[in-house]
């Protein structure tokens, strides 16, 4: 009775086992098929949002892992594309497909010597005359790309800003040369206090980088932003970049010089023009650690005020770090200082000496979701007393900000972003505060 009860007992343990796991591969099965019609039917989204959260218990299967790499690579998880795959090849490592998906996936990262050698390898075996005509492209692609690389952005937004003029919000302020008497500003103009806004945006720019021989390139681009407010238009602004030079690289340094341009309108009518040149030293330590030492010296011009026409000069240095794993945060900080000197006869008050710092960083959320958050300060002392206070202007600015990211699709992200700026100055003219709210779209091409 006791040995036939313990085999009954053996008998529905082994049944038990064998059952899940017959359950659970019909379970895999099911899902791969899924994934796969989902890629076949241009779901990648859909087949990525599968598999993700089975990752920790199916990586290592080479089908699983091939179907999670290719449907990130399709999302833009270009990462965790690499990841996928390469666990494949660990286990296969004459998996063709999955060879020439890593290649497209270092391609999309801009590693184009790593994809490069991959297309490479896949081009020299047995495959199919449409995969090589794929292939070949590919190749080619990336061949241009060591010569000319061109790469540009669109952004379309709307937002509401609390400060459009960036005034005062005190209603009275206290004039020392007329014995401290107040002095009700909404008397002498609306734009003297806070005035608040909603806003449409709109801002594209291209980027050009030519080499001439492996160390030597020529680098350029262009930019445009315009930002129209609802009711206040006589504060609506657009800003025109322009930029070119040259960089010289090796191993694991950088030297870019250069001329910069801009033109920066308000209310459509030309308020201040900037022509200047900019010099930069990189130093990458490796492929995670870079420190850059820059300095910066313009002409500033006011075509309609020319007494506050200034040269300014800044002197600064940077780091930046990117740390690995899933998140892959980056982090980046920048200190400088300056001087903006005055050009006119007697109005020191007009010039400042200004120092401050950055610090910024980025983190991937998953599937897609990125944050980031900025902050910075700059220290202002101003070169004279002004006349109408009578003492000198100081001012201390903290400005911080953040947002979150998503990516659509890959080249499309929607952007929601919150950044606020406070200003106090030792002139209660000059103190303001200003926060600005936007939701945009981003084309990256």
């Amino acid at each position: 009775m006791g040995t036939e009860y313990r085999y009954s007992v053996i008998g529905r343990c082994a049944f038990a086992f064998f059952f899940a796991a017959w359950t659970a591969c019909s379970w895999a099965d099911a899902l791969t098929d899924r994934a796969k019609r989902l890629i076949e039917q241009k779901k990648g989204q859909e087949a990525y949002e599968l598999l993700l959260p089975q990752e920790g218990a199916r990586a290592g299967n080479p089908e699983f892992d091939y179907l999670l790499g290719i449907s990130a690579l399709e999302v833009g998880e270009n990462e965790r594309a690499v990841f996928a795959l390469e666990r494949v090849l660990a286990v296969q490592p004459n998996n063709h497909l999955a060879r020439a998906e890593i290649a497209r996936a270092y391609y999309a990262m801009g590693e184009r010597e790593t994809a490069k050698r991959e297309f490479e390898t896949v081009r020299q075996q047995q495959i199919p005359e449409g995969a090589k005509e794929t292939i070949d492209r590919f190749l080619s692609a990336i061949q241009a790309a060591e010569t000319t690389q061109i790469s540009g952005f669109l952004e379309v937004g709307i937002g509401y800003d609390t400060n459009v003029n960036s005034a005062t919000s005190n209603n009275q302020v206290a004039v020392p040369i007329i014995g401290g008497t107040p002095i009700n500003l909404t008397l002498t103009s609306q734009n003297s206090t806070q005035r608040a806004d909603s806003f449409g945006l709109l801002s594209t720019g291209v980027n050009v980088t030519h080499k001439v021989s492996p160390e030597w390139a020529i680098v350029g681009g262009a930019a445009g932003s315009v930002k129209g407010n609802r009711k206040i238009d006589e504060f609506d602004t657009m800003t025109l970049d322009g930029n070119l030079g040259m960089r010289w690289a090796k191993d694991k340094e950088a030297i870019t010089l250069g001329a910069q341009l801009q033109d920066f309108e308000l209310d459509w009518g030309r308020f201040r023009q900037t022509a200047g040149v900019v010099s930069q030293w990189q130093h990458s330590f490796d492929e995670s650690h870079q420190v850059t030492l820059y300095g910066q010296y313009a002409a500033l011009r006011y075509p309609t005020q020319e007494i506050r026409d200034a040269n300014r000069g800044i002197l600064g240095l940077a780091y930046a770090q990117a740390f690995s794993g899933d998140a892959a945060p980056v982090l980046f900080g920048s200190a400088y200082f300056g001087r903006e000197k005055e050009l006119a006869e007697g109005v020191p008050h007009l010039g400042h000496k200004p120092a401050g710092a950055r610090l910024g960083g980025q983190i991937r959320l998953g599937a897609g979701w990125s944050a980031f958050a900025n902050a910075s300060y700059e220290h202002r002392k101003y070169g004279g007393p002004e006349p109408i206070f009578g003492m000198v202007r100081v001012d201390n600015q903290s400005d911080v900000g953040g947002g979150i990211s998503y990516v659509v699709r890959p080249g499309t992200t929607l952007i929601g972003q919150i950044a606020h700026t406070e200003n106090r100055s030792s002139i209660d003219l000059f103190q303001f505060h200003r926060t600005v709210y936007t939701a945009s779209i981003r084309f990256n091409f």
